[in-house]
């Protein structure tokens, strides 16, 4: 399902010298956007079929936030507060700002039904300006994969979407979201279907919706279900193949440059090869090579 919430702003003044600025990006099932506004002072609205989740970073010098149905709010220091936004509600309120840069970052989720609780976050009821940090962590982590600062990678990113749907439930009743035990792992025959389908688009963007499907199961179970059977998350499981693969292209083929190598390995670009690299083997893709006799192109 395609998210297809949105949040929407305007300026209320034309003349306004310093324009605000937005970044979004989506998956499968979820999108992400950051909202940047320095010196102005603007009107903003959510609404649409998909859950929302913000994480604020603004000092406003006069505003007022209202979650529909609920009673108005006036707080001015808005760092590191969040809003939860269910599905068929919404969200209204404008903002001045005198000085520096805010922003603001939502998540809009719309995770497919499930047999398992842990993906459903339909009865969370609304939240305003509230704090949590684990899901300001998660929240970050998912920002740096936006602006360009942390790990640009599908998997990755659709990992940290499934952890805010398990830390919302679990910060609106932590102990009815404690997740049961998943008994046993993959069997051998959805675990090699898995793996040949990693090894067959090594080079491509690989999702958990993509090896779920293959699997047969739900997000969560799948993650949960293949940790057990393999003992590190599907996550970690496709850049340990990535750079296996990266290896054995260092060694074969050394006339291949490093972004040829990162490129056919699936990175992203050989900055992400070269991190991911030394992770897993102790090394640089440089070093690896030249330590295999093998000169660098």
């Amino acid at each position: 399902m395609e998210p297809s919430g949105k949040l929407e702003w305007r300026e209320r003044h034309a003349e306004t010298r310093h324009r605000a600025s937005v970044q979004r990006i989506s998956w499968s099932w979820f999108s992400a956007e950051l909202l940047r506004f320095p010196q102005t002072e603007l009107e903003f609205r959510v609404r649409g079929d998909a859950a929302f989740l913000a994480l604020h970073d603004s000092v406003r010098s006069a505003g007022e936030t209202t979650i529909i149905g609920g009673s108005p709010s006036t707080r001015t220091d808005l760092r590191d507060r969040l809003t939860f936004v269910p599905v068929g509600s919404s969200v209204q309120g404008w903002h001045r700002v005198n000085g520096g840069v805010a922003s603001v970052f939502g998540v809009h989720l719309t995770p497919a039904k499930s047999v398992h609780e842990a993906d459903d976050i339909s009865q969370i009821p609304p939240s305003l300006y509230f704090e949590n940090d684990n899901l300001k962590a998660t929240l970050k982590k998912l920002q740096g994969v936006l602006d360009g600062s942390g790990i640009n990678d599908h998997a990755y990113a659709e990992t940290l979407g499934l952890l805010l749907l398990w830390e919302l439930r679990h910060a609106a009743d932590p102990k009815r979201s404690s997740p049961g035990q998943v008994r046993g792992g993959l069997t051998a025959r959805q675990l090699k279907r898995v793996q040949e389908f990693v090894d067959a688009r090594i080079s491509a963007e690989i999702s958990i919706s993509d090896l779920a499907g293959v699997a047969g199961l739900s997000h969560y179970h799948f993650i949960r279900a293949f940790k057990d059977a393999v003992g590190r998350s599907p996550y970690q499981y496709v850049l340990s193949e990535r750079t296996r693969r990266a290896k054995e292209l260092l060694l074969s083929a050394p006339d291949l440059s490093l972004a040829d190598v990162a490129l056919a390995a699936g990175f992203g670009d050989p900055s992400q090869l070269n991190r991911v690299f030394r992770k897993f083997v102790g090394v640089t893709p440089t070093v690896f090579r030249r330590e295999a006799g093998s000169g660098l192109p």
